[in-house]
């Protein structure tokens, strides 16, 4: 029984990727400039690959995350055209613990918001989460720290 549940356990951990933790937020933004120079490249996987080093969700996550988003990419293509660049657009902070920036990619024909949501732990800041739609209105509703 202790032998099966170390193997279980051994499984369940060398899924998850074991985040390092950015020391301040200047870290964090360059880090996420970084980020967002790989997406207007056009080089998601790239963009990925990076989000691993200092991102909580398991690696399996972010690579079925990957793979979502380049089938919706490749889908609306047409519609949104080719990558051209990204804007950082602004940022929320609440408390000493949480931090929110938000960036536009730049398509010839549409902007696409990302979202980068940042907890900071003990060791640091970690990439909590992230998201990016194909809708933009509510950039007008929020106040961000600029």
């Amino acid at each position: 029984m202790t032998k099966t549940a170390i193997i279980v356990l051994s499984i369940l951990f060398s899924t998850f990727s074991f985040a390092g933790s950015l020391k301040s937020e200047s870290d964090v933004r360059s880090y996420s400039d970084q980020i967002m120079q790989k997406v207007a490249s056009g080089d998601l996987a790239a963009a990925f690959k990076l989000m691993k080093t200092y991102v909580v969700i398991s690696e399996t996550e972010l690579d079925s995350s990957l793979l979502k988003s380049q089938a919706l990419r490749e889908q609306y293509g047409q519609r949104y055209g080719e990558p051209i660049g990204f804007e950082y657009i602004g940022k929320i902070k609440r408390g000493d613990s949480l931090l929110y920036l938000q960036y536009i990619e730049k398509t010839s024909r549409h902007a696409i918001p990302w979202s980068f949501y940042f907890y900071k732990a003990p060791g640091g800041w970690l990439l909590n989460s992230f998201n990016w739609k194909d809708q933009y209105q509510h950039l007008f509703t929020t106040d961000y720290d600029l």
